[in-house]
């Protein structure tokens, strides 16, 4: 992702975040898919995405303020 914006069209500033074929089906996976949990994310993936892949995904989403984090409340560790 480019830390400027190439134009100030929304169209492209929404491709800029999400335009790569894995933010995508992240985000997919997320609304539709109800997973929740990078290990939900990484193993029901039709699509087989490594898990580097989908950390930066996730991390460049929840920097674009597409996504958040929080900690599981029904995690122990």
């Amino acid at each position: 992702m480019a830390d400027t914006p190439r134009s100030g069209c929304p169209i492209n500033l929404s491709l800029e975040v999400i335009g790569d074929k894995w933010s995508l089906l992240v985000i997919r996976d997320i609304t539709f898919g109800n997973r929740r949990h990078f290990r939900e994310l990484l193993t029901l993936s039709e699509e087989g995405i490594a898990s580097n892949i989908l950390s930066d995904r996730l991390q460049r989403l929840t920097e674009a303020g597409l996504l958040t984090r929080a900690p599981d409340p029904h995690h122990k560790q």
